[in-house]
């Protein structure tokens, strides 16, 4: 089985949505972080012009990445350079730790 990240940033009004949408669809897990940084997207009311936004990382099978993906920024979505972005990163190798008996030698 494949698997893909998608990690997506985006405002953090449009969180609790999005929360919402994803668990309807039955995504098992997601990693919410809040994060401040630069991008397309400049904060002229403060001094370095950063702004704060929340950074999702989701790990899935691959034939449910299109599905998260357009989920994502179907709720986000309003047409401005502040709704944010979203990656799609494969995933050489996907452990679950409890399961975990110890990586081969690569030998």
């Amino acid at each position: 089985m494949s698997f893909q990240m998608v990690v997506a940033m985006f405002p953090e009004l449009a969180l609790e949505q999005v929360e919402l949408d994803l668990m309807d669809l039955g995504v098992p897990g997601m990693t919410i972080s809040r994060v401040h940084g630069l991008g397309e997207y400049r904060n002229y009311y403060t001094k370095d012009c950063m702004a704060d936004c929340i950074r999702m990382e989701i790990f899935t099978e691959t034939e449910k990445t299109r599905e998260i993906v357009n989920t994502i920024a179907k709720t986000v979505h309003q047409g401005l350079a502040s709704d944010g972005i979203i990656a799609i990163l494969p995933v050489e190798e996907f452990i679950h730790i409890k399961n975990f008996i110890g990586m081969p030698d690569d030998g």
